[in-house]
């Protein structure tokens, strides 16, 4: 009684393990990945550092006041040469202090808040665009990860069943050798081959755990129980760069790009443009600096209006005008050289799922082939006709076989989904 409860137990706590292991499709694994990706936590930082930047950008608007101090001894000060009793004058003292209060409100800067307002949007946008194209090409390496996983685990289900089949087959051999009817080399040569197989199971499943550790980490899991499922084949028709402007985040930050030249072309007007400012300054000093004949900590103050212009720049701004010029036509030619790669690479997945599909056909008619050819083998080796090595060869053949069109089904179906990756479809 105690051993079927025991029995009970591991079986539903196996079973129970087995329903917990998750089964992840190549979207969901890209999902998780992208979704988990640290880079995503730098949109909401760019997010929160232009709120501030913005922020302070209004306060541009308020008065400015800043509050000083200065306390100086000098070797000399202004004084009259000749000395009348009849009209005293005061001695300017060679140690003076000064406290003050500075005012300034700006009245005009060429609006120059405006643009400041566009540049900080603009480099939120900018970090945004840039951490989805990081995040994009996570799609690429999270697909290519997968489908190596997909392929270990594919073949090691093949390699699997061609093990079963020679372990009812060194059953059949090892009853053969018992009745006196085989040798006990032709139970040995299935033993052998037994060994072998198993051995590359091994082998698969230490790279497949390998890499499965490794995709852990991109989806920020900490257990490695999931196991892996295949898309479902479909027809991809040639794809134009610019019928993707509108799913590749390149496209975006090459726009971005071009706006920040052309906000930085339109910066350069507020260099042309006057500063005008109001501003009063208030405080005590000794002596006044107004009127040196007040030697005592006395009240000042002054109020007025001034303006700060440069109408000449001997083509400073000419010169970074045409520079701006050649960035726009880097940032064109970047563009130019990214659909170049893109239609190459689209091109050659296109090639390849192609070429997958192809050799599917011949795999499936190598496949039926060598199975009639081991149907008849096995029938053979019974009859005494066939060695048990030739068997085993034909047996290693099929398997082969199989393995080679799992990998070619395995191929297309991961050209098909980079391809997809790289259009940055669902």
């Amino acid at each position: 009684m105690k051993h079927t409860t025991l029995f009970l137990s591991v079986f539903v706590f196996g079973t129970l393990s087995l329903q917990a292991a998750d089964t992840l499709s190549v979207q969901q694994v890209r999902d998780l990945a992208l979704q988990r990706s640290p880079l995503q936590q730098q949109k909401a930082l760019a997010e929160t550092a232009a709120a501030l930047h913005l922020h302070n950008i209004k306060s541009n608007n308020l008065p400015r006041i800043q509050f000083g101090a200065q306390a100086t001894y000098q070797s000399d000060v202004f004084g009259f040469p000749v000395d009348n009793p009849a009209l005293p004058i005061p001695e300017v003292p060679k140690d003076q202090y000064k406290v003050s209060v500075d005012i300034a409100e700006r009245l005009w800067d060429g609006n120059s808040d405006q643009y400041l307002r566009r540049q900080r949007n603009l480099v939120r946008d900018l970090t945004a665009a840039q951490t989805d194209v990081d995040v994009f090409q996570l799609r690429e390496a999270v697909t290519d990860l997968y489908f190596k996983i997909l392929l270990l685990q594919e073949s090691e289900a093949i390699l699997e069943a061609a093990a079963d089949n020679l372990r009812a087959r060194l059953k059949q051999a090892e009853a053969a050798v018992e009745n006196g009817v085989a040798l006990r080399t032709s139970a040995d040569q299935v033993r052998i081959n037994l060994l072998q197989t198993e051995q590359q199971i091994a082998a698969i499943r230490a790279d497949r755990q390998t890499l499965k550790t490794v995709l852990a980490v991109w989806l920020d899991r900490q257990d490695t129980d999931f196991l892996l499922q295949a898309g479902t084949p479909v027809n991809t028709g040639a794809i134009a760069p610019q019928a993707l402007a509108g799913q590749r985040p390149e496209y975006r930050l090459f726009a971005l790009r071009q706006d920040q030249t052309i906000l930085q072309q339109d910066m350069l007007r507020l260099k042309a443009q006057p500063r005008v400012e109001l501003f009063a300054q208030g405080g005590f000093g000794r002596p006044n600096p107004f009127n040196f004949f007040e030697t005592g900590f006395e009240p000042f103050g002054i109020v007025g209006l001034r303006a700060v212009w440069t109408p000449i720049d001997w083509g400073n701004r000419s010169r970074e005008r045409e520079a701006l010029t050649l960035q726009s036509h880097m940032v064109d030619a970047q563009r130019q050289a990214f659909e170049q790669r893109l239609e190459a690479s689209t091109t050659r997945d296109q090639a390849d799922i192609a070429k997958a599909r192809a050799l599917l056909q011949q795999d499936d008619a190598i496949i039926a082939l060598q199975e009639d050819i081991v149907r008849r083998a096995e029938a053979q080796v019974q009859n005494g006709v066939m060695t048990t090595t030739d068997y085993l060869s034909q047996v290693n053949l099929l398997t082969q076989a199989r393995l080679t069109r799992k990998t070619h089904e395995i191929q297309a179906l991961q050209a098909q989904e980079l391809l997809q990756a790289k259009l940055g479809d669902n």
